[in-house]
């Protein structure tokens, strides 16, 4: 694919130097690429985004001074790099949003009390994207929270943290729900 990419180049020695460019940066910025998005085929997609957003329009890239290409490549490499988290992220979401109606809570006994099973739903729906899917993901699914992290892409450290603050907060609203009973 790589290689159609530099052929939509026309001039010959712009073709050489930008594959002589890659072959000298594609480790490092693989490297980068792969420390944002914590995945190797989302890192490998986003160096080739890269030099696909080069070939579209080279002379961008020739009219930057050599000693700058890196630096501008960096650039468009973080800027793709946060588009696919993004889009990944998403992706995420509208699945966990997708699963939380077909989820049959475990916890409703021990949890619920007097409140209705629909209130509760609708209160996890509502809680921030991260929190609601760690909650789903460790007590609907029983996921361990080294699963829970590599599902998510992020740190065992943030996964018990959205964790513990998605129970505080089901606790809060079971108890607030529970007075006004």
């Amino acid at each position: 694919m790589l290689c159609m990419t530099f052929a939509a180049i026309e001039d010959n020695v712009q073709r050489n130097e930008l594959e002589k460019f890659y072959f000298s940066h594609k480790d490092r910025l693989y490297s980068i690429a792969l420390s944002k998005l914590h995945n190797k085929e989302d890192a490998e997609d986003a160096v080739q985004e890269v030099f696909s957003e080069i070939a579209d329009k080279p002379e961008k890239f020739f009219d930057i001074p050599p000693k700058d290409r890196l630096a501008y490549t960096d650039v468009i490499l973080r800027n793709i790099a946060v588009d696919i988290f993004k889009r990944k992220n998403k992706n995420q979401a509208d699945e966990l949003n997708e699963d939380i109606e077909d989820v049959k809570i475990s916890l409703e006994n021990d949890l619920i009390g007097k409140s209705e099973r629909k209130e509760i739903v609708e209160f996890i729906n509502n809680l921030p994207t991260k929190r609601r899917g760690v909650l789903i993901l460790r007590c609907f699914y029983d996921l361990s929270i080294d699963e829970i992290s590599q599902r998510m892409n992020i740190t065992p450290d943030n996964v018990s943290k959205h964790l513990l603050l998605a129970r505080k907060a089901v606790k809060k609203f079971i108890d607030e729900r529970n007075e006004q009973l």
